[in-house]
């Protein structure tokens, strides 16, 4: 039986994913249809001037050449969901009398859940700030309805879950894709989707502007879906997919006015974070498995006699249930026992030593891919301050490398939005997204008794909405000090009032309170 890895890998070079598409020299194969072709990264491109509406025949031909690269896609979803190559190998055992299953260790769903909730797991932050603005400044009306329109959108969508998932599913694949669309209410929302469900055709140009984009399902090795270009979107079916006559009547005007579909990168290269990683986990799940072998062994060890006769039905059966053997004469008395010895064969231990390479392994694997690991007994010892600081550096530059390509992709699923808002007021979209700020805060453990030692520490050096902002469980700044402001007006107004009501200034008794007793 052929394993996962045998499938994914090219056994030539067992450390790089292949799709099916280079050569032996690892130069790319000029075409993937008669107008389309793949670069080394699986990105596919096409000449600007190419026009998919004149060619609609070359969509079928597409989707049949995509079929390799999506069982690639495939193949990483199914190792993300535990799906290892080890769980695909075994042997018999003579000894045990069975065949010996192996074991995975899901490495790359812990890695990926890791990095997603570190990156994701808090919301972001979307605002529409106008340009020469601060986030902290209050909106004129014409943005704040901006603002609103955009806030309604994106919670309508469920954002927060869709960006979590859409950052998932590049951490999984090296990249992903979100759709726009229009619901049957006319409202406009996105939603994530995975290479196994998507994909852009760009030009050849220095701005690699996308061409068109496919959404597809498989289904019975039959493909179907819709075709999106700025002007029409095209829904196809196998009959459409063979007859281009039949493509072309399919035609429906795009109402958003540009291809709703952004591609998403984990990098340029379009790696996933266990890429590289594979082979590395194929044999820690081999080493797990064998651990696991030996403890079944020792708990059927071979038991050694010597100076026996064969040992009737009755013995055997007492041996196997309750592992005790006892020699005795046929009067159930003790007998000679110096030419007697009954002992369990141990088997060679290697454990500390496959120890060692689980957890070699393991580090490795975690430091390649720049993620802590959370269920090292290690991260206990420095779970707070500067060394969880140093631990977690790694995974935050990822995390802000990753930021600045999901805020890209980001601001390009808003562009196409917006195209449906009603309260621009003749500002250009480019214009508006260009004032969008998006921030993506790592989900970063905080202490908070370190947060407000900083702040005592800076308090009259730098100004309030500086100082505040050191206060990770203030989420907005600009409201802290509107609260501040309001307790210090009530707190001064009832200070007034209390005045008002008691003309002592508090300092000395009033003499006519003593009045009485000069007169006794």
């Amino acid at each position: 039986m052929s394993s996962l890895i045998d499938f994914i890998f090219d056994n030539d070079n067992p450390y790089r994913f292949i799709s099916g598409f280079n050569n032996q020299d690892g130069v790319t194969t000029p075409f993937f249809t008669d107008h389309i072709y793949l670069d080394d990264n699986d990105v596919l491109h096409a000449m600007p001037d190419f026009d998919i509406t004149e060619n609609l025949d070359e969509v079928n031909e597409l989707l049949n050449s995509y079929s390799d690269l999506l069982s690639i896609y495939h193949a990483k979803m199914r190792v993300y969901k535990g799906d290892h190559s080890a769980l695909h190998q075994g042997f018999y055992s003579p000894l045990l009398k069975e065949f010996e299953k192996n074991m995975s260790i899901n490495i790359p769903k812990n890695m990926v859940n890791t990095f997603a909730g570190f990156f994701a797991g808090i919301p972001a932050k979307v605002n529409y700030v106008p340009n020469g603005s601060s986030a902290n400044d209050p909106l004129d009306d014409k943005s704040q309805k901006i603002n609103d329109w955009l806030s309604n959108v994106l919670n309508r969508s469920n954002y927060s879950d869709i960006l979590f998932e859409w950052a998932k599913k590049a951490d999984i694949y090296g990249h992903s894709y979100a759709i726009s669309y229009l619901d049957k209410n006319d409202k406009v929302k996105f939603r994530d989707l995975s290479p196994e469900n998507c994909l852009i055709v760009y030009d050849n140009s220095m701005n690699e502007n996308p061409l068109f984009a496919v959404y597809f399902i498989k289904i019975n090795g039959v493909f179907m879906g819709t075709l999106y270009t700025d002007e029409f979107m095209y829904d196809f079916g196998a009959d459409e997919l063979t007859d281009s006559n039949k493509f072309d009547k399919k035609q429906v005007k795009n109402d958003l006015g540009m291809i709703p579909v952004v591609e998403m990168l984990e990098n340029d290269e379009r790696m996933g974070l266990f890429d590289d990683a594979i082979s590395a986990i194929d044999k820690l799940d081999k080493v797990y498995s064998l651990k696991f072998n030996d403890v079944k062994y020792f708990s059927n060890a071979l038991l050694f006699l010597k100076g026996f006769n064969a040992l009737d039905e009755k013995q055997q059966d007492t041996v196997q249930k309750i592992h005790v053997l006892q020699p005795v004469d046929k009067n159930g008395r003790a007998i000679d026992a110096s030419d007697i010895d009954a002992k369990f064969l141990s088997k060679p231990q290697n454990d500390q030593q496959q120890q060692n390479f689980i957890h070699d392994i393991s580090s490795q694997i975690y430091q390649n891919a720049q993620i802590i690991n959370l269920s090292d007994p290690t991260l206990g010892a420095s779970a707070s301050g500067d060394a969880l600081g140093k631990k977690l550096q790694p995974m935050v530059m990822l995390a802000g490398a990753k930021a600045r390509k999901m805020t890209n992709a980001f601001k390009q699923i808003i562009t196409v939005m917006l195209t449906q808002c009603d309260c621009l007021n003749g500002q250009s979209i480019d214009d508006v997204v260009a004032d969008i700020q998006v921030k993506f805060t790592p989900n970063i453990p905080h202490s908070l008794l370190d947060e407000s030692n900083i702040v005592k520490n800076l308090n009259n050096i730098v100004s309030l909405p500086t100082l505040l902002s050191y206060l990770s469980n203030i989420n907005n700044v600009q409201q802290e000090i509107s609260q501040i402001n309001a307790e210090k007006q009530t707190n001064m107004q009832q200070f007034q009032k209390a005045g008002a009501n008691d003309s002592n200034d508090g300092d000395y008794p009033d003499d006519s309170k003593f009045s009485g007793s000069d007169d006794n």
